[in-house]
C-alpha cells in the first residue's frame, strides 16, 4: 500500500457523545484467533478478550467503541523523505557500474509503490562538495531539491524527470569524499526535520570505494552517522564493487542502519536494496494524538482500521515489539511516556496493502488488548 495516499489527510477530530450512564458490550466477535468479551464503557469497564485485534471481526468495531470515545482523530503515518548521496568518482565507470547503479535508481523512482515517497538527489563529489573543499553546506545541497514522487511515470511525475534528467547530464569524475557527503546529507535531513517534525528521513550513501578526500578515518565518520542518528535521521550504506564492506557496515551500524553489499548484478541488487530501506523505513509509525480536550490518558487509546469498503474494526494493543505476533496489534514507543503508536508488521502490512483504508485512533476507551 502507498500509506501517503488517499487517508493521509491529516488529523481529523470528530466528537461523539459519551453516555457515562450506559452499558456498551464490546463485541464478542469470533475470529479464528478468539473473541473478546463484554464490558462496561466509560473507561471503567474491563479489557478486551484474546482475539487477534484485526482481520474480519476481530477487535471492536469503532462503532461500538465511539458509544464511549470522547473523540476519533483520522491518523497520519509519518511520511518518509530519503536523501540520496550517489558516488560520482571515477572509478564508478569502471565495469559498467555507474550505467547499471543509474538504470536501478530510475527503476525506483518508477516504481509505483514509490508513489508518495519524498527524494532528494546530491552527487559525490560535485562543485564544494569535494575532496578539496569539503564544503558541508555544498553537499548538504541537493543537486535535486526534495520532492514527491507520484504515482504517474515520467515526465507526468516531474519530481520522477528531474531525477531521470539530473542523472542523464551527470559523468562520473573524481575522488570519494565520503565524510563530507554523509554529514551534508545528515545536516540537510536535520534542517527538514526542524521544519517538518512529523516525518522521517533517512540518509542512503551509494558508493563503490573507500574514503578519498576529507575525513578519512572509518571511526570519525561513524561518529558522523551516529550524531545524525542522535539528530533523528538514519544512515544506510550500499556498498558497489570496491567498496570496503566493514567499513560500510561500520557506518550504518553507528548510523541504526543497515549495510547493503552489492554482488554481481548491480542494477538488480542495487533496486532491491533500496526497496528494502524502503520498506524499513516506512514503517506504520503514528503519531499518539492530542486531545481536544483535556488530557491524554494512554491506557484509553485505541486504534481502528477501515478497509476499503469494510467495515470498522479495532486493531488490538499488545505490549511491545517483542509481542508482536501473526495476529498483528499496535504497541507504544514508551509504555510510560508514550510518544508514538507503532503497528506491528502484520498489521502494518495488511494497512500497506489497501489504497482506500483508513486508520484511526480512538480516545476516551479503555484500551482493547489484541
Amino acid at each position: 500500500m502507498n500509506f501517503l495516499g488517499p487517508w493521509l489527510v491529516g488529523l481529523l477530530a470528530l466528537a461523539a457523545a459519551c453516555s457515562p450512564d450506559s452499558n456498551s458490550t464490546l463485541g464478542n466477535n469470533n475470529t479464528s484467533g478468539g473473541s473478546t468479551s463484554s464490558s462496561n464503557n466509560d473507561g471503567a469497564n474491563g479489557e478486551g478478550g484474546s482475539g487477534s485485534g484485526f482481520g474480519t471481526g476481530a477487535g471492536e468495531s469503532t462503532g461500538t467503541l465511539m458509544e464511549c470515545a470522547s473523540e476519533a482523530i483520522e491518523a497520519e503515518i509519518a511520511p518518509l523523505t530519503m536523501f540520496i548521496a550517489f558516488d560520482k568518482s571515477g572509478s564508478m565507470e569502471d565495469d559498467n557500474k555507474w550505467e547499471q547503479a543509474s538504470e536501478a535508481l530510475k527503476a525506483f523512482f518508477a516504481d509505483p509503490s514509490a508513489a508518495g515517497l519524498e527524494v532528494a538527489l546530491r552527487f559525490f563529489p560535485d562543485g564544494a562538495c569535494d575532496g578539496d573543499d569539503c564544503n558541508i553546506g555544498a553537499c548538504a545541497t541537493p543537486n535535486v531539491p526534495v520532492g514527491a514522487l507520484s504515482a504517474d511515470s515520467a515526465p507526468a511525475d516531474t519530481q520522477e524527470q528531474a531525477l531521470i534528467s539530473a542523472i542523464n547530464a551527470t559523468d562520473p569524475s573524481g575522488g570519494t569524499p565520503i565524510s563530507a557527503a554523509l554529514e551534508g546529507g545528515l545536516s540537510f535531513s536535520a534542517g527538514y526535520l526542524a521544519q517538518h517534525p512529523d516525518y522521517k528521513t533517512v540518509v542512503i550513501l551509494v558508493t563503490d570505494g573507500e574514503p578519498n578526500g576529507c575525513e578519512e578515518d572509518i571511526g570519525a565518520i561513524a561518529n558522523i552517522a551516529a550524531a545524525g542518528l542522535l539528530e533523528g535521521t538514519p544512515t544506510y550504506t550500499i556498498g558497489l564493487a570496491g567498496s570496503n564492506e566493514n567499513q560500510l557496515t561500520q557506518i550504518a551500524t553507528a548510523g541504526g542502519g543497515s549495510s547493503f553489499v552489492i554482488g554481481g548484478n548491480t542494477q538488480q541488487e542495487l533496486l532491491a536494496a533500496l526497496q528494502a530501506i524502503q520498506g524499513e523505513q516506512l514503517a506504520c509509525e503514528i503519531p499518539v494524538p492530542v486531545p481536544t480536550q483535556g488530557t491524554l490518558d494512554p491506557e484509553k487509546v485505541n486504534v481502528s482500521f477501515t478497509p476499503g469498503g469494510g467495515s470498522e474494526q479495532t486493531i488490538g494493543k499488545v505490549d511491545d515489539e517483542a509481542s508482536c505476533g501473526a495476529g498483528g496489534g499496535w504497541y507504544y514507543d514508551n509504555n510510560a511516556d508514550p510518544q508514538t503508536i507503532i503497528l506491528c508488521p502484520a498489521s502494518c502490512d495488511t494497512v500497506q496493502l489497501d489504497d482506500a483504508g483508513k486508520i484511526e485512533v480512538v480516545l476516551g476507551c479503555t484500551t482493547v488488548p489484541a
